[in-house]
């Protein structure tokens, strides 16, 4: 069909020859591209094509996005080191786990463009996934110049968050009574998160707090909606699609929140420098940005999105499912309660109080080593053309990930099928595994935070607010698993979740120690 259309063209009277030669050799090009492309891929076998009877990938896609788990499984029990999967946006690459060390670095492979590409950056209400804008740059900029360096005199503003917020969620009566975790949790990391992010004013904003919880879970749903439809109809297909529509209106929404906070913030600036006064100073994301944006016009309510998104999503599943393991251990919740007792009694929220709590940090990334936040992790869209750690070209263009299961593996993890809240405390006591065993340690055996240069930035911000969190909820509640079939993760396209609708059972207790 293309070869007639071009012929078609070809043959009006006003097309020169020259112009016809540069057509074809255009055509050519494109073509040969297209087709040494998927011939250089070809060598790594294709886990799960069309089967005989379907003309379309739609019906592989919804299996995809119900059984990504599975099909990666399958995918290494026909090739060692890589293989093709279709997914509901195409084609990718998933390598072995002993390929990270060698992908990991390579400036030729992008991460942020994976995001843009999966959450439609350049469709209107995606605006926050949107790369290389001044958006973007600000948000880095704010994340590794002024939010880590904050993190020691935010402790204190998150504990009180956790304590307002847990009387809300999880009560203080002292009988037993069931919660759906994952709804709770949610709400609980979305107003710690606001509290660094925007301050105490609009972290309490009901309105606020409505939209960065709903936000989150209509943007993957739209996304996940819009990769069903080819990609060259997804730009159109958009504004009539009824969950693209809400996230539109949601941004909107959002913009009108901040917008007048910033402004009287930056009268109250000004009028303080007008009187020969130093600027006054705010402990949050909103000033941090503010300062990276040197002047600049921007929008701040994207750069918020931005950071309510990623806590949202990974800081609320990751909390939930450590609860979860911890429920059904109690031997193991009385040694942290000791642990927090001994640690918190005696320094307070001072800089190595959280660094201290050793077994909880250990607690926290066996929980995050038995429950990734994604089967395939360390995602990377090639920029330009490079090779795979075997010598096979990578077009420009491809998109790969990294399989997470050698956190599984017995030949990596002794008793790797089995939970060791103890397993990286002892590692860290052999000396020479302290700096690798840590939480937010980075490696290919455990990919939760990513790897190599373009690992998660927040992730310090993360743990911390983790590790508060579970200082309030181990002192001043009792848990025990509902009744029931236990928790089991569940998988969505690449997301590996927390059960979303399993419930526990707590009760107030009462603290051993005023903090």
């Amino acid at each position: 069909m293309p070869a007639v259309m071009l012929q078609s063209f070809l043959e009006l009277s006003y097309i020169s020859e020259a112009l016809q030669v540069t057509i074809i050799a255009i055509f050519v090009a494109l073509i040969a591209a297209k087709y040494l492309s998927k011939d250089v891929l070809s060598r790594y076998p294709l886990i799960n094509d069309k089967q005989p009877g379907e003309f379309f990938y739609t019906k592989r896609k919804l299996h995809f996005v119900t059984h990504a788990k599975e099909l990666i499984e399958e995918g290494f029990t026909k090739a060692n080191k890589a293989f093709r999967l279709l997914t509901d946006d195409g084609i990718q690459i998933v390598l072995s786990p002993e390929w990270a060390d060698a992908i990991r670095d390579n400036e030729n492979l992008n991460f942020s463009r994976i995001s843009e590409e999966d959450y439609h950056g350049h469709i209107p209400g995606f605006d926050p996934f949107k790369q290389g804008t001044l958006a973007d740059r600000i948000f880095h900029r704010g994340i590794s110049s002024h939010m880590t360096a904050a993190l020691e005199r935010l402790s204190e503003p998150l504990s009180a968050e956790v304590d307002f917020s847990l009387k809300q969620y999880f009560t203080d009566s002292p009988e037993w009574h069931e919660i759906s975790l994952q709804s709770c949790v949610t709400d609980i990391v979305s107003q710690l998160s606001s509290r660094v992010f925007l301050g105490e004013e609009i972290c309490r904003n009901p309105g606020w707090h409505r939209f960065t919880v709903d936000y989150t879970a209509h943007t993957i749903e739209a996304g996940q909606e819009l990769r069903l439809w080819p990609k060259a109809l997804r730009s159109y297909v958009h504004w009539f699609l009824p969950c693209c529509q809400k996230i539109r209106s949601e941004l909107a929404d959002a913009r009108k929140i901040i917008a007048p906070v910033l402004e009287r913030r930056r009268r109250e600036k000004a009028a303080t420098v007008a009187q020969g006064k130093p600027p006054v100073e705010y402990l949050d994301a909103l000033e941090w940005m503010e300062v990276s944006a040197k002047g600049q016009p921007y929008d701040p309510a994207v750069i918020q999105v931005m950071l309510a998104f990623s806590a949202n999503m990974t800081g609320s599943d990751a909390l939930c499912q450590v609860i979860f393991d911890l429920s059904q251990r109690e031997e193991l919740v009385k040694e942290m309660r000791g642990e927090i007792i001994s640690v918190l009694g005696k320094n307070g929220w001072n800089k190595s109080t959280l660094y201290k709590l050793k077994l909880m940090d250990s607690v926290l990334k066996e929980s995050q080593r038995m429950k990734p936040a994604a089967v395939g992790l360390m995602r990377r869209y090639a920029m330009k053309e490079t090779e795979f750690p075997d010598g096979t070209p990578m077009p420009q263009g491809t998109k790969i990930m990294v399989s997470v299961h050698d956190s599984w593996d017995p030949s990596v993890f002794s008793n790797a099928q089995e939970f060791d809240g103890y397993r990286f405390l002892k590692m860290r006591e052999e000396g020479d595994k302290e700096n690798t065993a840590q939480f937010v340690s980075t490696g290919k055996s455990i990919l939760g935070f990513g790897y190599g240069k373009q690992a998660c930035p927040g992730r310090f911000f993360a743990a911390n607010e983790l590790k508060i969190a579970l200082c309030h909820i181990l002192l001043k509640y009792d848990l025990k698993p509902a009744q029931g079939p236990p928790p089991k993760p569940l998988t969505y396209g690449l997301y590996y979740i927390a059960d979303p609708v399993a419930k526990i059972t707590v009760r107030r207790r009462q603290e051993e120690i005023d903090f």
